[in-house]
């Protein structure tokens, strides 16, 4: 979930405009096939297609992040799950998922040693019923930090000695389900200007980074595990300031997969150019790259559907092998311009014109891959970079 504070500022950047307020609305991989795959949704159709067949023959990831599993409130409607054309589209669609919130701290643990993994188990079984990857997202974040954990700010040993019992018990019970992990979602200021100075900042220093990185590999030696941040397409100080940070954490040999960009896009995509830049970056220093949460907030169909197959288009020639979109209907959406319906289905399912684009830009990329030399997409547990586990 992010932040309010967060959200205006995207939209301000985007809009190249200043808002004194912003409205906030809501509605209430394997690459095997999905059991699921042909039963697409009456508001569809078989005609459609199906992202995930398309991604299949390249060997790509495409998933949906930001689906609830959990019942607990956070503001949204409980268990997406639940409802059978949600579930049939998710799993003819994508062969990957993660939540928004389920694994933010609050709500997966909200009290000492007391852990509400009712959500995380929900997503687990569908993804495992149906032949999906699924990714821990939301192990440190800016927000959702229970009491008891703040109350201990002050003594950074019992602060990282609760991280490592809450990464233990969380990754420990999810080894071999869930295969890579958004670890520190957003730990740069939102305009830029060095690290945001959340609770683990204030507990550890700037090194709570490399700290969570350690706890996290140690919990799973074989996970992949992604530094999450936003805004650093628009941002060319912040982008730097995110290469200096990976860098660093590289040249520490701290253990690090990968870096996710999250890519909410507002009113207009990101320069040209730039998805292929610090892909590129990202590569050179041994590290996977996603696109982790790629939603598009328009007030027209045509340019959403524009910026939604430029993306997909430039990160895929990049090299770029898992995209994820920030949900995939508008009867969930989550938005900050007064008026977008930021997902590639309607309320009812319906696959709008960005659908569209992202199935051609996938299609158009498996019509250019050799079939004899199919893009490869890491098995759970292999990584370009290799590290000793530590006590």
């Amino acid at each position: 979930m992010k932040s309010k504070r967060s959200l205006a500022v995207l939209a301000t950047i985007s809009l190249g405009l200043t808002m004194s307020a912003f409205t906030t609305q809501t509605a209430t991989a394997s690459t095997m096939p999905s059991p699921i795959s042909a039963e697409l949704p009456a508001g569809g159709g078989a005609g459609i297609g199906s992202l995930r067949e398309e991604a299949a023959k390249a060997g790509l990831i495409i998933g949906s992040g930001a689906i609830k599993g959990m019942t607990t409130d956070d503001g949204r409607p409980p268990n997406y799950l639940a409802e059978p054309q949600f579930a049939q589209v998710l799993a003819a669609q994508f062969n990957s998922l993660s939540p928004e919130n389920d694994m933010k701290w609050q709500f997966v643990e909200p009290a000492e040693g007391v852990f509400d993994f009712e959500g995380l188990d929900r997503l687990a079984a569908f993804g495992e019923a149906h032949h999906m990857q699924v990714k821990g997202h939301g192990l440190i974040s800016g927000c959702c930090n229970p009491d008891y954990l703040t109350a201990k700010i002050n003594n950074p040993g019992l602060f990282r000695a609760a991280m490592v019992k809450h990464f233990n018990k969380i990754m420990k019970r999810y080894k071999g389900k869930m295969d890579r992990w958004d670890v520190v979602t957003e730990a740069l200021e939102t305009m830029g200007g060095g690290l945001q100075h959340n609770d683990f900042y204030k507990a550890l220093g700037p090194d709570y980074i490399a700290e969570a990185f350690k706890i996290a590999h140690n919990a799973d030696p074989k996970a992949k595990l992604f530094l999450n941040e936003n805004l650093v397409e628009s941002l060319p100080g912040k982008r730097q300031e995110l290469y200096d940070l990976v860098s660093g954490l590289v040249a520490a040999g701290v253990p690090i997969n990968g870096v996710a960009l999250q890519m909410h896009e507002t009113i207009q995509g990101p320069p040209p150019g730039v998805i292929t830049e610090m892909t590129n970056f990202f590569h050179s220093k041994g590290l996977e790259v996603s696109i982790a949460e790629l939603d598009v907030h328009t007030l027209d169909s045509v340019t959403q559907a524009q910026i939604y197959g430029d993306v997909v288009t430039e990160a895929l020639n990049a090299g770029i092998k898992e995209i994820s979109v920030w949900g995939f209907t508008d009867k969930h959406l989550y938005t900050w311009l007064p008026g977008a319906k930021p997902l590639m289905f309607d309320e009812n399912y319906n696959p709008k014109p960005a659908y569209f684009a992202v199935r051609d830009a996938l299609r158009n990329f498996v019509a250019k891959t050799p079939a004899t030399q199919p893009v490869a997409v890491p098995s759970k547990g292999q990584s370009k970079r290799h590290f000793v586990t530590s006590d």
